[in-house]
């Protein structure tokens, strides 16, 4: 599991590297009431924009190989359970 704070390159990179990996979009200052699951390749959260859209402003990433790995994350985010508050209708995570 990996975490980008304003480092857009180093997350295009490990999108790039880890096709079949997972990503968790959480505000700069996460909370659990905002946890996005998406996978890597998921247009949302992987196509190209501006410098900063991913990792800068009000986001960041958090990225692993395994959806457990962000489970057990957004236990850290001060919910109540290991759960996310939305997972992507356009690429489902969750899925097959």
């Amino acid at each position: 599991m990996h975490e980008f704070i304003d480092n857009d390159d180093g997350y295009t990179v490990w999108l790039k590297d880890h096709p079949s990996g997972f990503v968790l979009n959480v505000r700069r200052n996460p909370g659990a009431s905002y946890a996005v699951l998406h996978r890597a390749l998921c247009q949302t959260i992987a196509k190209p924009r501006d410098d900063g859209a991913y990792t800068g402003r009000g986001y960041r990433k958090v990225v692993a190989n395994a959806v457990d790995d962000l489970r057990s994350y957004t236990r850290t985010l001060g919910g109540t359970n290991a759960s996310f508050s939305l997972v992507c209708s356009k690429c489902d995570p969750l899925g097959g």
